[in-house]
Parts: structure tokens; C-alpha cells; sequence
């Protein structure tokens, strides 16, 4: 039923029990487990462009991506199943939803929580974007402890 199972894991808090679904519903179904990690692109949340040039910026992103593969390595080594590992660079939401397109994701394990506070206002929810924008279902989870808190 669902051959690819995309988890955008953010590292969070939260990852090691949104994990522990991803890989249950991806072991029930017999699926490829997908774990996407987005970095912000930098260009967009930085207001001291003038002063970073591309060679900085790119510098940048491989020292982040280098910390990512050590997260992914704390990550993948207690899952025991096949994953496939992929880090992109961009706007959070847009290329969840463009991996999805692009590998004909058939399911979205995601957790409801990842930004607190004031980011969350400013950058808005990743996992309600997700929802509304995905061509395949979404399975949302709420970590254990996160009540519902009206804005």
C-alpha cells in the first residue's frame, strides 16, 4: 500500500518518537523509508548578505550538512531497516512537497512540532503546509507532553 514513506525529519526534541512511527508504519508496509532533512537556505534568513559571499555561504552550508550526516548517523544507526538519506537546501515546506512529487512519495510520517514561539509565528508550520499542499496523505503526530495551547 505504501511503497515509499518520506519522514522530513527536523531533529528536534521530538525525532526519536516521530522516528519510532516512521519506521513501524515503513516496516507494517514493507516500504522504503525516506528521511529528508531541509536546511534553511541562507540568503533568505540572513540580513548581512553584503557581507557573506558565495564561497562563505557554500563553506557554510558544508560545515551544516556535515553536522546533519552526524545527526542522520545518531538516527539511522537505531533503525533496522533500509533508509535512504537525502538534504536539501531551500524553503522548509517547498521541497518537502517537491520530493514528494519527485520520488512519487506514497506517505508523509511528519511531527506537528518542531519550531517554538516566535519562529513558528515569523515562519509559520511546516507540517500544516505540508497538509495542505501534498499530493499523498500525511500522517501527523502530536509528541507525547505537547498539548494543544489556543493562540
Amino acid at each position: 500500500m505504501f511503497k515509499k514513506v518520506l519522514y522530513p525529519i527536523d531533529f528536534s526534541e521530538y525525532t526519536e518518537e516521530i522516528t519510532s512511527y516512521a519506521v513501524s508504519i515503513a516496516k507494517k508496509y514493507d516500504s522504503e523509508l525516506h528521511l529528508l532533512h531541509v536546511i534553511p537556505n541562507l540568503n533568505y534568513f540572513t540580513p548581512y548578505e553584503s557581507f557573506l559571499t558565495p564561497e562563505n555561504l557554500v563553506a557554510i552550508e558544508r560545515n551544516i550538512e556535515k553536522e546533519i550526516e552526524k545527526d542522520f548517523d545518531k538516527v539511522v544507526k537505531k533503525i533496522d531497516i533500509p533508509t535512504k538519506r537525502i538534504i536539501r537546501t531551500g524553503v522548509t515546506f517547498v521541497e518537502i512537497i517537491d520530493y514528494i512529487k519527485e520520488e512519487g512519495i506514497d506517505l508523509v510520517v511528519m511531527g506537528t512540532h518542531g519550531r517554538s514561539g516566535i519562529e513558528h509565528i515569523l515562519i509559520g508550520s511546516v507540517a500544516e503546509k505540508v497538509v495542505r499542499k501534498s499530493p499523498c496523505p500525511v500522517l501527523t503526530i502530536r509528541p507525547k507532553g505537547k498539548l494543544f495551547e489556543m493562540p
